[in-house]
């Protein structure tokens, strides 16, 4: 009888499960059906890696994608019984015969031994196969310290294999690879800052309570168009509860936040609203600006807002931008240099530039809204009377809905009436589609700038505002504020004091409470039965 050789036994174990059609097979069905429905919508599967958000869910597979991503694994089971004759004669005539894979009859320190010589993305991918796999794989991460002995669980274990999968390969494989773990995890998302799973609210909650995560996981930040990477977190949870049929509804409010402060006689209410039209999901971002003192200098101060408020000379609040391509200053400055140019009171002969200063106009109380004639005037009147079309002869910038032609964002400025002591003020907003979320053709348009991104929209007619808002053709949109938020501008009865002539340039804001805990909102707005 011949010697006993482990170490030859072992090597012909290794090359056989090389050979394996089945294990090729899993990992082909894994990876193709995950990225199928981006490779309809004609992009560039490559393109994932140069985006901030590497936890992308992937597209949400349309009834036509799901059959045919259907036909495409029961075309590959259909070779099952030619794969499992295959298995089960490389494997020996001792194997069971029940439909087991052979590499889960292995011994397990045999199994650890074959698997340290694949990448930890395959790994990955094969440990989402099913439990006993997963299993397999978490004393796996147990024998090779990746994890404590208390903190045994499927994610962290992944965790841990994603930590050295960002170590060695931190381009394609990555991006691949955390598409998976977005898409089947519905309580999870993977963040690149703090290159962890983790639930979607702890980008919320207070650094007591998470010491570990990145100080640029915050929300509300104003220096892109798009929601704030917490945010988007939670729209991909959202989307992925709603894709996979889990209840959703009670996340909605958690996105729906209204932020108001006031500073300086300037009083700025941001909000953001999302609802989804068919698979569509839509965001609406709306910004109310109102000084409470009304004069020309105020109207020019509104016209700064919109070109750069970081100017030298004053502080200005920031306005949320339109989109990657287009800018409010640029399209709407010639309005407002109608408004203001007449009652300018500065010689500027000479000049090739005009350059006005606050010097230029005066800031002696005087409120266009009551000057018969004057655009901001006539439309307020319009907006209150309830007439369908406007009166205005001419077509004007104000109050009307336009869009980017090369990205899916409407975007309009309006007047809206306002409380005492604001009277009227300024609302600024763009509707957003960004389709089946994470890197379709619409959302890819709103990522940072790039020709290969663009959607060419021929014939902008405001589509997208009307079907947030539900009507029928743009020219009957009126712009609204909810009580509530009607509300929030009194500010707990600060209104009725100013009103008296007190605390008139007290400065202060107001925005949600939230657990630092749980990182949940706990005042959430209302939604009805349209943000469904």
């Amino acid at each position: 009888m011949a010697p006993f050789n482990s170490k030859s036994l072992f090597d012909k174990a290794c090359l056989k499960l090389r050979r394996s059609h089945r294990m090729q097979d899993i990992l082909k069905i894994l990876s193709i059906n995950r990225r199928k429905s981006h490779i309809d919508d004609g992009g560039d599967f490559n393109d994932v890696i140069d985006n901030d958000d590497q936890s992308s869910i992937g597209n949400p597979v349309s009834s036509a994608d799901s059959s045919a991503a259907t036909t495409n694994i029961s075309d590959a089971n259909s070779d099952t019984p030619k794969l499992k004759t295959s298995i089960t004669h490389s494997l020996g005539e001792n194997r069971s015969e029940r439909n087991v894979s052979g590499l889960l009859l292995l011994p397990q320190e045999l199994f650890d031994n074959i698997t340290s010589h694949l990448t930890h993305t395959n790994i990955v991918c094969l440990a989402l196969v099913n439990k006993e796999l997963m299993s397999r794989f978490l004393h796996s991460c147990m024998e090779l310290e990746l994890l404590g002995p208390g903190e045994v669980s499927s994610y962290k274990a992944l965790n841990a294999f994603i930590k050295k999968t960002d170590g060695s390969n931190k381009t394609k494989i990555r991006g691949t690879l955390l598409s998976f773990l977005d898409y089947d995890l519905l309580d999870l998302v993977y963040c690149y800052k703090c290159k962890k799973l983790h639930d979607p609210f702890l980008t919320f909650k207070d650094r007591a309570f998470a010491p570990q995560k990145a100080s640029r996981c915050i929300d509300w930040s104003m220096e892109h168009h798009m929601p704030s990477r917490a945010t988007r977190k939670l729209l991909r949870t959202i989307t992925k509860r709603r894709i996979h049929g889990a209840e959703y509804r009670h996340l909605l409010q958690q996105v729906n936040n209204t932020q108001t402060s006031y500073q300086k006689g300037f009083m700025i209410q941001y909000s953001l609203r999302i609802r989804y039209r068919e698979d569509d999901l839509i965001l609406k971002k709306q910004q109310v600006v109102s000084s409470i003192d009304k004069s020309v200098l105020s109207l020019w101060l509104f016209g700064q807002i919109l070109r750069d408020p970081s100017h030298t000379f004053i502080s200005l609040p920031k306005v949320h931008p339109i989109c990657n391509h287009q800018n409010w200053n640029t399209i709407y400055e010639p309005m407002v240099q109608q408004w203001i140019e007449p009652f300018c009171t500065a010689d500027h002969t000479g000049e090739i530039e005009v350059q006005h200063l606050p010097s230029c106009f005066s800031n002696e109380s005087f409120d266009v809204s009551k000057q018969d004639g004057h655009m901001i005037c006539e439309r307020l009147k319009w907006l209150s009377s309830g007439t369908k079309w406007n009166p205005m002869d001419v077509p004007m910038l104000l109050g009307d809905v336009s869009g980017c032609v090369r990205c899916t964002t409407d975007y309009s400025i309006d007047v809206v009436s306002l409380p005492e002591p604001f009277n009227w003020g300024f609302i600024l907003t763009t509707w957003l589609d960004v389709g089946k979320i994470d890197f379709c053709k619409k959302w890819d348009s709103h990522r940072d700038a790039r020709p290969c991104r663009e959607i060419q929209r021929d014939l902008i007619n405001g589509d997208i505002c009307q079907r947030f808002e539900d009507i029928t053709s743009r020219h009957d949109y009126r712009p609204q504020i909810s009580e509530l938020n009607i509300e929030r501008m009194r500010n707990y009865g600060w209104s009725a004091r100013v009103m008296s002539g007190k605390e008139k340039y007290t400065s202060w804001s107001s925005g949600h409470a939230c657990n630092p805990a749980t990182g949940r909102i706990e005042d959430p707005d209302p939604l009805d039965e349209a943000d469904y």
